[in-house]
């Protein structure tokens, strides 16, 4: 065992330690700091992820109304629905373009 000594003792020796406990600190902040970084990219992907599923969801449902819209005998219901009728043949007027 090593003998307590008042002073200064051998500096080398504690220089050593010093530096030694130093290079663990620093160690031990790394490994800290890494693992925070890990911990903030986890709960940033997870965010990701569930706006992602949300974005599909809405997509899926766009693409649904989109070829609900597209159907002819669909768009014939809704406008008889909201009270319009096929027009009239006095309500027709027909435009002749000429080309130059």
């Amino acid at each position: 065992m090593r003998k307590i000594t008042k002073g200064r003792g051998n500096i080398k020796e504690n220089f050593r330690t010093f530096l030694a406990a130093f290079f663990i600190l620093i160690i031990a902040l790394v490994i800290v700091h890494v693992r925070v970084l890990i911990n903030n990219l986890q709960y940033e992907i997870s965010d990701r992820s569930k706006e992602e599923r949300k974005l599909l969801k809405d997509r899926e449902i766009l693409m649904k109304e989109l070829e609900f819209l597209r159907s002819p005998s669909r768009i014939e219901k809704e406008a008889i629905r909201h009270g319009m009728t096929f027009p009239k043949e006095w309500q027709i007027r027909t435009i002749v373009i000429k080309e130059k």
